[in-house]
């Protein structure tokens, strides 16, 4: 296990960032998620040892890596830090199995040759053992990457962004890769993305940064799903975020009446009750993937919201489609491109939305 309390400040003046964070990482994979600035890559390079902090203590099991108090600070090179960089500063000049062999120490030049080849081969990339990186392509670069990041027999991988630049086949691929690496060898794996399907797809944990701080923790699809405050539910890509004010407050039936407002209108929901005082304004984030869309208008579903409005856009993000629809204020839907076919869906067509009062999460400010 890694636990980790840093405390550092990069630059000055107006240009200060302050990270101060506390977190642990077990064995397996652990999503280090935020936005971009952050503090992300300041948290790697500190556990790696690149950058020394200036106060806290980095551990792994009873060994230390960084202890401010008792002015301990391992080297980098003496860690055994596995660390694959957001741009993965392979050597140029090296080929791809001089570049695996250069993070192994205390062995025979037999012995790295033999290691680098299993490497290879386990990756699927034996292929590229004579190729320099400008030679290969940039999804096989980043095996390579992560080769070499498994050479030094690590205590924690760490993994900053690695798929960010590569095509969503060839990212799937890798994907598959990381969690045998992680079946077989139950590393304490830290993995930095700001990509929402990475962190469901491989974490068995999520920490939200921003800021410099630790915002958010638990597991990914909670953690996304009931966002705790407007900054997480931003950061974890909730679509419709609203500001409204109590209309109606129902105890017994178990409902709020909301008016919530954007740029575009006003519309009128239910979501579930609590004990607030009328004409209170809150904060409301409904996910995209919990509203349903039909051309039709809905009949005996126990739903409450069930809205009318115009589908404005169609737009393709890849593995997923969004739909935008006027209906009062601005919604975001989820769809897959089979449903748009079989809808027939087109821009200015009349639609209704439905979604339950359970999928309106209240935010904090």
């Amino acid at each position: 296990m890694l636990r980790a309390k840093i405390t550092k400040s990069v630059g000055q003046g107006v240009e200060e960032f302050m990270l101060d964070v506390e977190f642990e990482v077990r064995q397996g994979f652990t999503i280090l998620f935020g936005a971009s600035g952050s503090g992300k890559s300041t948290t790697l390079r500190a556990i790696a040892g690149i950058l020394t902090p200036d106060a806290g203590r980095i551990t792994i099991d009873e060994e230390i890596f960084f202890d401010a108090e008792r002015d301990i600070n391992v080297p980098a090179r003496q860690r055994r830090v596995g660390y694959v960089f957001q741009n993965l500063a392979l050597f140029p000049h090296l080929s791809a199995r001089e570049n695996i062999e250069f993070g192994m120490t205390g062995l025979s030049k037999a012995d790295k040759q033999q290691r680098a080849t299993a490497i290879l081969t386990a990756l699927h990339i034996a292929h590229t053992a004579s190729r320099k990186p400008k030679e290969i392509s940039g999804g096989e670069a980043q095996r390579v990457a992560l080769a070499r990041a498994l050479s030094c027999a690590p205590k924690i991988l760490l993994l900053d962004e690695p798929l960010s630049a590569i095509d969503e086949a060839t990212k799937a691929g890798i994907i598959h890769d990381l969690k045998l690496i992680n079946r077989d060898l139950r590393l304490p794996i830290l993995y930095v993305t700001h990509s929402r399907d990475e962190a469901i797809t491989l974490g068995e944990r999520v920490i939200v940064m921003e800021g410099g701080r630790v915002v958010d923790d638990g597991e990914p699809l909670e953690v996304f799903r009931t966002p705790v405050s407007h900054s997480v539910a931003r950061l974890t890509g909730v679509e419709n975020i609203f500001t409204g004010v109590v209309l109606a407050s129902n105890a017994v039936g178990g409902i709020l009446k909301l008016e919530v407002q954007d740029e575009n209108g006003a519309c009128r929901i239910d979501i579930p009750y609590a004990d607030v005082a009328l004409q209170t304004r809150l904060t409301l984030a409904v996910p995209a993937n919990d509203i349903l869309l039909a051309t039709q208008p809905f009949q005996a579903v126990s739903a409450r919201n069930l809205l009318r409005g115009q589908l404005l856009s169609i737009e393709d993000h890849g593995n997923r489609t969004v739909a935008q629809v006027k209906s009062g204020v601005l919604w975001r839907v989820n769809l897959t491109r089979q449903a748009v076919e079989e809808l027939r869906l087109s821009p200015m067509q009349e639609v209704w939305l439905a979604f339950k009062t359970h999928s309106c999460y209240r935010l904090d400010e």
